[in-house]
């Protein structure tokens, strides 16, 4: 139900700029999606699902010149905002943004994953982990602020939170950067997350598009601070292609090592995505071999499958 309401967002600017005038409007949306996730090591559990969040975004022009704009998401039938940020637009100075919660987007969220996918990562929907990441350790989002600039041919982006958590004692940084510049098609990205007190963290990559051919390759290490806890290295390839412009295919493996142990944790899978219309459909099979590095964990199969409908 996209469009649903609008309605008028003229306070909003006495809490961001007290002298500047704003008139704005915030939009409210949803849709109507259906999803299949059928885990091989969940079998007992109904594997669909209707989509069941509401979205609000607003903004506008601040007669400084800056923009503003605000987003909530009320989700999982709850009845909470669960995902909610704040951006300050100032033009050529970047975009400030904070994070209300999990939907920070800055820092090394830029870099997290540069392998192109049609529908979703390899790491994804197997289980409840995600190694092998930029951000594996930490990158508390709750209370997180930003700050992105972009310079020709180069992207700039830090995140900052002075208090990630009772657990953790220091700030949480993280640090991005993109540069295109090269040659055509070709983009290289770096970041670097220190999440205080547990691990600091590090990643380097690129993509390259070619027409229809879009390819990444992702280096990315873990470094725990506690001897006890293992360190990891991994390695995330995977191309993309758009066949024509309403399917797209995509395939994908990462390989995650881990310090002490007996076996490579590896992740692979393929997805597609095909557009009809108002209709869109997105599938794809996942696979998980050697969870956390031990060759006598269980493998674990997802195949998954949504369609969303557009009116």
């Amino acid at each position: 139900m996209n469009n649903l309401k609008k309605v008028g967002l003229t306070a909003l600017a006495t809490t961001l700029v007290s002298t500047a005038s704003f008139a704005g409007e915030m939009s409210v949306s949803g849709s109507a999606q259906l999803s299949y996730t059928g885990l091989s090591t969940n079998s007992d559990t109904n594997p669909w699902a209707q989509n069941n969040s509401i979205k609000f975004n607003g903004g506008g022009d601040l007669d400084n010149g800056m923009t503003v704009s605000v987003y909530y998401e009320l989700d999982q039938g709850n009845n909470v905002f669960d995902d909610y940020n704040l951006k300050l637009g100032m033009g050529d100075m970047g975009t400030l943004s904070f994070s209300g919660n999990s939907s920070s987007g800055s820092g090394v969220d830029k870099l997290k994953d540069m392998v192109p996918n049609a529908y979703t990562p390899v790491y994804e929907v197997t289980d409840s982990t995600d190694s092998g990441l930029v951000d594996t350790s930490g990158n508390t989002q709750a209370g997180q602020w930003g700050y992105d600039y972009s310079m020709g041919d180069i992207e700039l982006s830090v995140s900052y939170n002075p208090e990630p958590g009772v657990s953790e004692k220091s700030a949480e940084t993280g640090y991005a950067i993109k540069y295109s510049g090269l040659m055509d098609g070709l983009t290289l990205g770096a970041a670097y997350f220190d999440d205080g007190d547990e691990a600091e963290n590090d990643t380097m990559g690129l993509t390259y598009t070619m027409g229809s051919l879009s390819f990444g390759y992702q280096l990315t290490k873990v470094d725990y601070t506690a001897t006890g806890t293992k360190d990891q290295d991994a390695t995330h390839y995977g191309v993309s292609i758009a066949v024509n412009e309403d399917l797209s295919v995509s395939a994908g493996r990462q390989e995650v090592e881990f310090d002490g142990a007996s076996a490579d944790e590896v992740n692979s899978g393929f997805g597609a995505s095909y557009t009809m219309g108002s209709i869109s459909m997105y599938g794809g099979f996942n696979k998980l071999e050697n969870a956390s590095g031990s060759n006598t964990a269980v493998d674990a199969e997802a195949s998954i499958f949504n369609i969303s409908f557009a009116f």
